[in-house]
């Protein structure tokens, strides 16, 4: 049946090559009347090749589990005889019943002991055993590679979808729409009259709300936090919304259909959202506008902002960094959650580049930032030291030291996120919407303390994912001559090694 199927789907195959070879101009005779075809296959034909593709790689692994059933039960079922000479039926026949007539005459004359006989059964019982024990690595092998090819056929068709999505949305977050817009000119307007410090830019759509107050509360009882802070709310119900219950927090209001929807980790929305910010960044600093970056899904212990990192100009942009701590092998990778950029040249070339990137690649933005601060020259960049920013491995340490803030991400799921957090003891609203600032006294003396509960909690599917994927990775980047070579590219296939999320 899975040779049928594999015959069936090459001739599909040949059917797709022959379209493309029309559509190409390929083997088509020359007609006066034909215009020049473009080089390019319609959206139809290519998800049908994907189709046939997939089916011929199924048929192809089930033709492999048949031959090998056969092989095996070929094994089980070939003569153990020692002669290799051809037997004629008669003498066949005569050989079996002299044998019998033999073991009859031989238990009339000396039985065997029953000894015999249960040693017998048990070298059957032995062998039985050792062809199984022989199949379970042969089925084990079979349906690993089987298991994997149907991850790698699932990551292919889901990186294939977003990029589509991206393509077809991006327009709506384009440099040229939001530096033409009159929300923008407000927005310049606003940073030029009310702002003394950099402002830091938070995006938001209705399905972030819940973690936005989270944020808030959090941040509410440190001086100056929510002074500098910019959302960019992305549809009206999160305007609406943030505006209602915290009526004091500014806006950049900047309605984008494709992202009205809830979405998780490496999917087009996703991507689309980064692409936004890229852009934005680059808008901002084209007017001169530096700027922090940050995300809600962080907790602050203190204040960020007192540090004073915007006057130190030995660098033009400063970024978190993923690691447990400076002996780790990812140390000097951008995590990409907060960070602060300077305005200047070589800042708007990063994030035009960046933006470039984004728009025709299915790579992560912290990778492509991880790969131009390493092989580029300028703009020179700087990483927040390990103290003062940290990522949700700092709680699986031995939270010593703790940070000023704590990025807590890493939920491939953007619907449970907040969710997981109440298990750690960060979720700070109560049902009635109000602030527990009691609650974020006692996640700050825990932090402080070092007795973050992590061991009673089972790590979420996401998280457990994230930390095979690092550990794989700290042993990648630890191999000689390799791993310092890797280490400024590895990120940017980050999504598509990622074949589990």
């Amino acid at each position: 049946m899975g040779k049928l199927q594999i015959e069936e789907s090459i001739g599909e195959w040949s059917k797709i090559l022959k379209v493309d070879a029309v559509l190409l101009g390929q083997g088509v005779p020359e007609r006066p009347d034909r215009v020049a075809p473009t080089p390019c296959v319609s959206r139809e034909l290519t998800q049908h090749a994907f189709t046939v593709y997939c089916r011929t790689y199924v048929a192809y692994v089930v033709h492999c589990f048949q031959v090998a059933a056969s092989y095996h039960l070929h094994r089980r079922c070939r003569p153990t005889s020692s002669t290799s000479t051809p037997m004629s039926t008669e003498l066949r026949r005569r050989h079996v019943a002299n044998g019998v007539d033999k073991r009859d005459e031989s238990d009339k004359a000396s039985p065997k002991p029953a000894n015999g006989t249960l040693a017998k059964k048990r070298r059957g019982s032995t062998s039985n055993a050792e062809k199984i024990l022989f199949k379970i690595p042969v089925i084990l092998f079979y349906t690993f590679w089987f298991i994997f090819g149907i991850l790698v056929l699932r990551k292919t068709q889901n990186a294939i979808a977003a990029v589509r999505y991206v393509k077809r949305h991006g327009h709506t977050v384009a440099q040229e729409i939001i530096e033409n817009s009159r929300e923008f000119d407000d927005l310049i307007h606003m940073l030029d009259e009310e702002f003394t410090k950099p402002p830091a830019f938070l995006l938001l759509n209705q399905y972030a709300l819940n973690m936005t107050y989270n944020f808030l509360c959090n941040t509410a009882s440190l001086p100056g936090v929510h002074e500098r802070l910019i959302f960019v709310t992305l549809d009206t119900v999160a305007r609406d919304e943030l505006r209602k219950t915290w009526p004091n927090i500014r806006q950049f209001h900047w309605p984008t259909p494709s992202l009205y929807k809830p979405f998780s980790f490496a999917e087009g929305p996703y991507q689309t959202i980064y692409l936004l910010r890229a852009n934005l960044a680059v808008s901002l600093l084209r007017k001169g506008k530096s700027f922090w970056m940050m995300q809600q899904d962080t907790f602050w212990r203190k204040n960020l902002f007192e540090l004073g990192f915007e006057d130190d100009m030995s660098y033009d942009a400063i970024f978190d960094q993923l690691g447990v701590d400076e002996t780790s092998m990812r140390t000097n990778w951008v995590n990409g959650a907060n960070f602060f950029i300077r305005a200047n040249n070589d800042t708007i070339k990063f994030f035009e580049r960046l933006s470039d990137k984004l728009a025709h690649w299915y790579t992560p933005d912290m990778g492509v930032m991880i790969h131009q601060c390493h092989t580029w020259g300028r703009p020179r960049c700087a990483y927040l030291p390990y103290e003062l920013a940290h990522s949700w491995e700092w709680m699986y340490s031995e939270q010593k030291n703790p940070p000023y803030i704590m990025q807590l991400d890493c939920e491939t799921d953007g619907g449970s996120k907040l969710m997981q957090l109440g298990k750690f003891g960060f979720h700070f609203v109560d049902n009635n919407g109000t602030c527990d600032h009691e609650k974020v006294r006692q996640a700050r003396e825990r932090m402080e303390a070092g007795k973050i509960e992590v061991r009673r909690n089972f790590p979420s599917w996401g998280r457990l994912q994230f930390k095979a994927y690092w550990y794989i990775v700290e042993y990648i980047l630890w191999t000689p001559y390799i791993g310092p070579l890797l280490k400024p590219y590895l990120p940017l296939v980050g999504y598509i090694l990622m074949i589990t999320v």
